[in-house]
């Protein structure tokens, strides 16, 4: 077969091609990214593609039997027993009580999980995630993207559940790169609530982004979703969005869904920098009208 991830080497092309676009913020997007044949293969296949489970315990049991593990990630939390709590409260308030669980984030509502594909079944999603891990699109996206420090890539095709949320966030300072190629399995996922928002800030919060601008020492942090409004979403299928974190790329999601039946897929992936220690602030420093 050669060298890993050849096969969609053709992506190549299309990457280096595809203009830029400014709205909400500097990204590139591109639709119908992967090549009919292959799209079709990929979300119909087993490890993406899953029954109808029972409850949200078959449910999970199926993303392990399938390959999957629960990982640490934004918006969500690593413990099964915790995540069926919370759902479980969700129709029962003393199920929630009696979970005695907090929530991921301040500025969120929903309490998640993320499921990571560890153990490829067939060659075509294990060549799809070697040509996203490649040094060949590494190259590339830091020519594209005049990424000027060193950088190493972290990626893989995963799930996010019934309830995965992250609020509006620019992303963080050591994160060079980001791309999300929508793989859902189910026919209407574009209809489904569990899409990538792309907001910009209202403008009486505007000067946060110009205050991260100017004060490179403090790490950038999640916001209210009032502060924003949504510009756009990413519901198309089979199309994918690059983008170098800035103190403008704010951008959300928010699951709502019907996990049982079908679940938000995605090859997702970045590009980081070697992490440095910067200062914390909070949103609410930034919030003068309601701070005590």
């Amino acid at each position: 077969m050669g060298e890993a991830g050849r096969m969609f080497d053709y992506l190549l092309d299309k990457i280096r091609d595809a203009e830029m676009d400014d709205v909400p913020f500097r990204h590139v997007e591109i639709t119908e990214f992967l090549d009919k044949d292959h799209f079709e293969a990929i979300v119909g296949d087993r490890q993406i593609a899953f029954d109808r489970a029972a409850d949200a315990a078959e449910l999970l049991d199926n993303l392990s039997a399938h390959g999957y593990e629960i990982i640490r990630f934004p918006g969500a939390i690593t413990s099964r027993r915790q995540y069926l709590a919370w759902l479980a409260g969700a129709k029962d308030e003393s199920a929630h009580a009696a979970a005695t669980i907090t929530q991921s984030h301040i500025t969120t509502e929903g309490f998640g999980a993320v499921y990571r594909l560890a153990r490829y079944e067939g060659p075509m999603l294990k060549e799809l995630n070697d040509f996203f891990l490649s040094d060949r699109l590494k190259n590339l996206l830091i020519d594209k993207f005049a990424i000027k420090a060193a950088v190493h890539t972290d990626a893989g095709i995963q799930k996010y559940l019934q309830g995965y949320e992250i609020s509006p966030h620019p992303d963080i300072r050591s994160k060079a790169l980001t791309w999300m190629l929508n793989l859902n399995p189910s026919d209407d996922s574009e209809q489904l609530n569990f899409h990538t928002h792309y907001l910009r800030l209202k403008d009486q919060w505007r000067f946060v982004s110009e205050f991260w601008r100017y004060n490179q020492d403090i790490e950038r942090c999640w916001l209210p979703w009032d502060w924003c409004e949504t510009v756009r979403q990413q519901t198309r299928n089979n199309s994918i969005v690059f983008f170098s974190p800035s103190d403008d790329t704010v951008h959300a999601v928010k699951a709502d869904y019907d996990h049982l039946l079908t679940q938000r897929t995605q090859a997702y992936g970045n590009l980081w920098y070697e992490s440095t220690k910067l200062k914390n602030l909070e949103y609410s420093a930034f919030d003068l009208k309601n701070s005590r």
